[in-house]
């Protein structure tokens, strides 16, 4: 299956893949999701938790991550893996495009 990303829609600094379920083992799972993000300093990534573990890469850009409680400086090429319940976000004060996968 080949999804292509310059026919997807952007909206608010997001722009989801759709994944087709049963398309890769796990990726039918309920919550599951493959997004474009980009976060500026207008629209940044709020602070929040859920239950699933979730993948983030950073392609362009530095940003300040929020991770139970305590800040981070993140910057393209960093991959950051986050466990069930943390607390995570991500602001800037420029632009950041990063994907996240869950």
């Amino acid at each position: 299956m080949i999804i292509r990303g310059r026919e997807l829609a952007e909206k608010n600094g997001r722009k989801p893949y759709p994944i087709a379920p049963g398309a890769t083992a796990g990726w039918d799972q309920p919550g599951w999701h493959f997004v474009i993000r980009t976060t500026t300093p207008e629209n940044p990534f709020a602070v929040h938790k859920h239950d699933g573990t979730e993948m983030w890469f950073v392609l362009e850009g530095e940003a300040v991550l929020t991770l139970d409680g305590q800040e981070h400086s993140v910057a393209a090429g960093d991959l950051i893996q986050l466990e069930p319940w943390s607390e995570h976000g991500l602001r800037t004060e420029t632009e950041v495009r990063w994907l996240c996968m869950g």
